[in-house]
């Protein structure tokens, strides 16, 4: 199964099956009730970031693990205290646990891969 992770992910279902589904804009926009029926399963997917996200994302059901595979990039995690900023170079990883808000602030153009149970995903701006 070759995959363009970038326009599509690959879902590990909990079974143990893994399916491609598109990806990005096309996978967030659906309805809640759409999205329940990936259940808990696990989506990979990878992207080329040269600008900051334009929000703040979190994952309710599951930590993410994220991957810096080039260039620089600064995750920012919020917490009550605060903000706590995690500089990621290439081959860094970075385990954001679940619940948590958070955002990315580009350093210079990078790649990134992530791992994360999809299911209840939230998005809010900046």
């Amino acid at each position: 199964m070759a995959t363009d992770l970038s326009s599509h992910y690959v879902l590990l279902e909990a079974s143990g099956a893994a399916a491609t589904v598109a990806g990005g804009d096309a996978f967030w926009s659906q309805s809640p009730e759409e999205l329940d029926r990936y259940g808990r399963g696990w989506l990979v997917s990878e992207y080329i970031f040269a600008a900051d996200w334009p929000q703040w994302e979190m994952h309710p059901e599951a930590d993410e693990i994220v991957r810096l595979m080039s260039g620089a990039a600064e995750l920012h995690l919020e917490w009550p205290t605060g903000i706590q900023v995690v500089k990621l170079l290439a081959d860094d990883a970075h385990v954001i646990p679940k619940g948590a808000w958070h955002t990315v602030k580009v350093m210079e153009p990078c790649r990134m891969l992530h791992i994360t149970m999809g299911a209840g995903t939230q998005h809010r701006p900046l």
